[in-house]
This record gives structure tokens, C-alpha cells and sequence, in this order.
């Protein structure tokens, strides 16, 4: 072999050796031409994929403020009616206390219960609804009878037969109240 074919292939050599070595050189994909549109293409394609998260984004936090609205829900009914049956048990002592108390008997022992209870009410914002000498509320009253009375405007509540009860302003438990009506 001559000394230029040698060379040469010591410099092919040379050459693959180093080929092989050397990491290969990054690409820049912005300057490489994809052809028109391609950009715009992954634009859209992204902007589109983008959309669609935010939406599924969207509907899990809509779910999650729908759970937590029904369970708030859930344990003011249960709640309710946890009070509704303590109320019940408030009026027995009221109605005991007063029995009491005509009959001449000593009641401080049940005021004192009944102010507990009172004051258990007050914390879970029970009200009781007025009644004796206001307009009748259908949204508040429940008519058991209607008496007539020349000195009440018609339609005045002049008795009340059992107590109704307002929680977190809404009824819990309607007034039965008697109204007036006029003697024609």
C-alpha cells in the first residue's frame, strides 16, 4: 500500500473512533422545517388539549362544591331532627313545670333544667315563632280554629295551641294558633 493509502485510512479511522465518542449534537426543532402549519398545528393541538383539562378542572371543582353542599345538607337534617326530638322533650318539661307550679309544687329544679335547655336551643339558633296578637303567617302559623271576635282585626292570632320554632331562618316547627274572624 502506498503511504497516501495508508493515511487515508488512519484518517477514516481517526475519524470513526471519534465519531463514536462524540454525543451527538442536539437538535434545535424550532429551526427545523416541519413545513407551514406545523407550528400553528401544535398550537391548536395544545391549546386544544389545554381546553380540556380546564374543563375536566372545572367539573371536579363543581362535583367537589356539590359534595360539600349535600354533606352540610345531610348533617343539618340529621341535626334537625336531633332538635326537633329534643324540642319535644323541652315542651314535656315546660308542660310538667306548669302543671307543677298549679298545683303548688316546687319547680325550681325543673326551671333550672328548662333554662339549660333553653340555653342548648339558643346555641343552635332555635328561635320561638311570635304569635299572640300578630297577623296570621301562613309561612309561620298553622290555623286550628278560627273563633270569632268583634275586637280583633280579622285574621289576629288569639290563641296559641302549640309553639312552632324557627332554626337557621327557616320553620322548623309551625305555631297551631287559633285566629280571629269577624261575627257577620
Amino acid at each position: 500500500m502506498t503511504e497516501n493509502e495508508n493515511n487515508d485510512k488512519r484518517f477514516k479511522q481517526e475519524a470513526d473512533d471519534k465519531k463514536e465518542t462524540e454525543e451527538p449534537e442536539p437538535v434545535d426543532y424550532k429551526s427545523v422545517d416541519h413545513g407551514e402549519g406545523y407550528a400553528q398545528q401544535k398550537i391548536d393541538e395544545l391549546t386544544k388539549l389545554l381546553e380540556k383539562e380546564k374543563q375536566k378542572s372545572l367539573r371536579l371543582l363543581a362535583d367537589y362544591q356539590n359534595l360539600e353542599k349535600q354533606t352540610v345538607d345531610r348533617i343539618n337534617a340529621r341535626e334537625d331532627k336531633i332538635i326537633l326530638n329534643f324540642l319535644t322533650v323541652y315542651e314535656d318539661f315546660v308542660r310538667a313545670k306548669n302543671i307543677y307550679e298549679k298545683e303548688g309544687g316546687n319547680v325550681d329544679n325543673l326551671n333550672s333544667i328548662i333554662k339549660n335547655m333553653e340555653s342548648i336551643l339558643g346555641n343552635y339558633d332555635v328561635k320561638p315563632i311570635e304569635t299572640e296578637g300578630r297577623k296570621f303567617d301562613p309561612k309561620l302559623h298553622e290555623v286550628v280554629q278560627e273563633i270569632e271576635d268583634n275586637d280583633h282585626e280579622e285574621g289576629t292570632i288569639v290563641k296559641e295551641i302549640a309553639k312552632g320554632y324557627i332554626i337557621r331562618n327557616e320553620v322548623m316547627k309551625y305555631s297551631k294558633v287559633c285566629v280571629s274572624k269577624k261575627n257577620n
